[in-house]
C-alpha cells in the first residue's frame, strides 16, 4: 500500500469538508497528530483507522485508496453511476445528457 497517497487523499477530503484535523481526530477518537501523521504518511494507520477517516469524511474506503489501483478511473465510474442510480428516472436522463455534453466539449478542445 502507498501510505503517501493515502494520506493525500485523507487531508483531500478533509480539507474539501473545510475540517481541521483537530476535527476529524476527534471524529475518530484518536490524537490530531496521529491525523498529521497519517497524512503525512510518517504513520501506518491500521485497516480500522482507515476505516473510521473514511466513515467521518462520508467518502468510501475505495476513495481514500484509489491511486493505489491500477485502474482508478472505474473506482470513479462506479461511485457516478451509484450515484445516478439514486435519482428518478427524468433526472437520471438529464444527468446522462449532461455528461454527454460535458465530453462532447472535452473531445471537441482536446483535438
Amino acid at each position: 500500500m502507498d501510505y503517501v497517497i493515502i494520506g493525500k487523499n485523507v487531508r483531500k477530503y478533509r480539507q474539501m469538508r473545510s475540517m481541521r484535523q483537530e476535527d476529524l481526530a476527534e471524529l475518530c477518537d484518536c490524537s490530531n497528530s496521529h491525523i498529521g501523521q497519517i497524512e503525512n504518511a510518517r504513520g501506518i494507520p491500521s485497516l480500522e483507522m482507515i476505516v473510521k477517516i473514511a466513515n467521518a469524511l462520508s467518502v468510501t474506503v475505495d476513495q481514500l485508496l484509489r491511486e493505489n489501483y491500477a485502474e482508478p478511473e472505474k473506482v470513479y465510474l462506479k461511485e457516478i453511476a451509484e450515484r445516478i442510480d439514486k435519482y428518478p428516472v427524468k433526472q437520471r436522463i438529464q444527468a446522462c445528457e449532461s455528461l454527454i455534453s460535458y465530453l462532447d466539449s472535452l473531445e471537441k478542445f482536446s483535438q
